[in-house]
């Protein structure tokens, strides 16, 4: 994955950023999680990973689930990939359920040291994790 993104990130400046989704099917939740890499301009490719879990937990618990899996792979691309602090895309808004937590998990978020944005901004979350949670 490194060689991939060095080749298409090459010459020019890039953002990373880093959303997780989930969703409850047949009683399993699915999370995905995605790394999204903007060529400032020009383009993106992105990665994700599918996780399934058994325990069908209510919004709040997938929520806070969904935020430590971002944070978990933020720091796998800043230590290992070497690519910067991406900006975490958060799966919350002021206009749904999520509404109550916003200040919670933003001060989570910020607590380890990481840039955010919420819906309607929060792409990764919002649009590609969540296309790979159905």
């Amino acid at each position: 994955m490194k060689d991939l993104i060095d080749n298409f990130v090459r010459g020019y400046p890039f953002f990373v950023f880093i959303g997780s989704d989930s969703d409850v099917r047949d009683g399993t939740v699915i999370y995905a999680t995605a790394i999204v890499v903007y060529r400032l301009g020009n383009g993106a490719t992105y990665f994700y990973t599918v996780r399934r879990d058994g325990k069908k937990g209510d919004m709040y618990t997938r929520l806070f689930k969904e935020v430590e899996m971002s944070l978990e792979v933020a720091q796998f691309v800043e230590e290992k990939l070497k690519l910067g602090k991406p900006v975490i895309h958060l799966d919350i808004g002021y206009d749904g359920l999520s509404r109550e937590l916003v200040s919670t998990i933003v001060g989570y978020v910020r607590g380890m040291g990481y840039r955010y944005q919420i819906k309607p901004f929060s792409f990764a979350a919002s649009k590609i994790a969540h296309k790979h949670t159905k």
